[in-house]
């Protein structure tokens, strides 16, 4: 092996140094990042000489790359109205859309079930327009109706409540009326009680708006067995004026404990 010792080649002529077909040139140190050519596109490189965090690259062409910056937060990646590039899309919420919140399931005894904003996914914060709340397989201790109270800063309010209005239709098609004159301190999903023991279930589905949260206002619709081992269709409607806004709602019996049942929160908008 031969060696030869040199401070500079320099060509002898033409345009550059060639190095022969089948043979290998090796630097084994010494060759600088900033001595080296910007490799394009066509040979495998980028044409590119710096990027920004979160950038991504795309083909303008066949042997050239482009830059996208990033996007913002919850922003998509969408084709643009050409369809000739990417590019970032704020993503818009449909009218009517629900979305579902958080699911609580309870399989022991527990006081309460409340829904707060900020917590485990819940928004309660002008962001829906509607809310809905699904209360299936459910069993309490007691024959004793479902109550809800709305939250402010977490704690459940006693004041300021303008009442509801229920209605109850047994199987005998009998149809009973429970009202309240604005003194109660929550509002009531039933107008009778249900019994809900271990091989009884019953089916809640409320709406709570609260657009203004100084009139929040709630319908529910339940069936299940009543007090009188009826089957129980249960209609129900009532308003609170709340000077605060509201970010939460409590459910909660009379007296007893909820037993069993799975509560479902979703956010509508529009």
């Amino acid at each position: 092996m031969s060696k030869i010792k040199v401070n500079e080649i320099e060509k002898a002529s033409g345009s550059g140094i060639t190095v022969p077909t089948g043979t290998s040139f090796t630097i084994t140190d010494g060759l600088a990042a900033s001595s080296l050519p910007t490799v394009t596109v066509a040979k495998g490189g980028t044409n590119l000489t710096s990027f920004t965090a979160g950038d991504l690259l795309y083909a303008t062409g066949s042997t050239t790359l482009a830059k996208l910056a990033k996007g913002t937060a919850s922003q998509t990646l969408k084709m643009n109205s050409g369809a000739s590039a990417p590019e970032w899309a704020t993503v818009t919420t449909p009218t009517g859309t629900e979305t579902l919140l958080q699911t609580q399931t309870v399989s022991s005894s527990v006081a309460s079930v409340t829904f707060v904003h900020g917590t485990g996914g819940v928004v309660i914060d002008g962001t829906y327009d509607v809310y809905k709340l699904l209360i299936h397989d459910y069993h309490s201790s007691a024959a004793e109706v479902q109550r809800v109270q709305v939250l402010v800063g977490g704690s459940p309010q006693s004041g300021g409540h303008y009442g509801y209005s229920c209605q109850n239709r047994n199987n005998s098609n009998t149809v009973s009326t429970s009202t309240d004159s604005g003194t109660d301190t929550s509002w009531r999903l039933q107008a009778r009680n249900f019994t809900n023991t271990s091989t009884r279930n019953a089916f809640s589905i409320t709406y709570f708006s609260t657009k203004a949260p100084r009139w929040t206002s709630c319908m529910s619709s339940s069936g299940g067995w009543n007090g009188n081992d009826e089957i129980s269709n249960e209609q129900m409607a009532g308003i609170w004026k709340q000077t605060s806004a509201i970010n939460g709602f409590k459910i909660f019996l009379g007296s007893g404990t909820i037993e069993k049942g799975k509560f479902s929160l979703y956010g509508i908008t529009g």
